[in-house]
């Protein structure tokens, strides 16, 4: 029995020491990483002094709550996929192969009628570019939206919200030939700062489903 106990003792032993060897490194890996995110904190601070305002934003919200989750992290996963700002602040559908320009075109137009929002210009890009060079071009040509009452409450509240306006949604064909419709993405306007006024945001959410019902009505051929 003495000896029994002796070697369960000496397993316990042998576990204590162990488990004291693993926190000792989990305890350095916690250091270093510490030092390592001290030093681009403060990094941050001098270049950019936006690490002050990091912890200003965490103890005193003034973002709206879904800001991280419907544009911050996706736009940093898509940057960080594809290298591409561009590509990060945007939103894109594919085209039905078998439907030819002019459908997608009745069927946005078609789509913006019916939701009420005014169809302010076409601006047919690479057919001026082959008249100008005579040279084919692949297709591109951009459709622009535009609520005028909402577009001044939007104005009202920012005038930085012009840039936006109008709401545009491009038709182009890609290097290997498939059509795409790309458009900004409005969650930009809608989630990305402070939260807008309970009716203005009403309003931006409905020109929002306005533009992706025509932006994937038109990528599917629907009337």
């Amino acid at each position: 029995m003495n000896i029994i106990k002796d070697i369960l003792i000496a397993i316990v032993k042998s576990i204590l020491v162990f488990i004291g060897e693993i926190s000792t490194i989990i305890k350095n890996i916690l250091i270093v990483i510490g030092v390592i995110a001290t030093y681009y904190m403060v990094s941050l601070q001098i270049d950019y002094g936006i690490t002050s305002k990091v912890i200003s934003e965490i103890i005193s919200p003034r973002l709206h709550s879904n800001a991280m989750e419907k544009v911050y992290m996706p736009m940093a996963n898509k940057l960080l996929d594809t290298g591409d700002i561009a590509m990060a602040s945007i939103v894109r559908t594919k085209v039905a192969k078998d439907l030819s320009n002019e459908d997608i075109e009745e069927a946005m137009e078609s789509i913006a009628i019916e939701r009420s929002i005014r169809s302010v210009g076409m601006l047919g890009l690479s057919e001026m570019v082959e008249l100008q060079t005579g040279k084919k071009q692949r297709y591109l040509k951009i459709y622009q939206y535009c609520s005028p009452t909402i577009a001044m409450e939007m104005v009202d509240y920012s005038d930085a919200f012009s840039a936006y306006l109008p709401c545009r949604i491009a038709v182009i064909e890609d290097l290997q030939g498939q059509r795409w419709l790309y458009a900004l993405d409005l969650n930009f306007m809608i989630y990305g700062g402070k939260p807008l006024p309970p009716e203005l945001h009403k309003k931006a959410i409905k020109v929002k489903k306005t533009m992706d019902a025509i932006q994937q009505g038109g990528a599917a051929g629907d009337f």
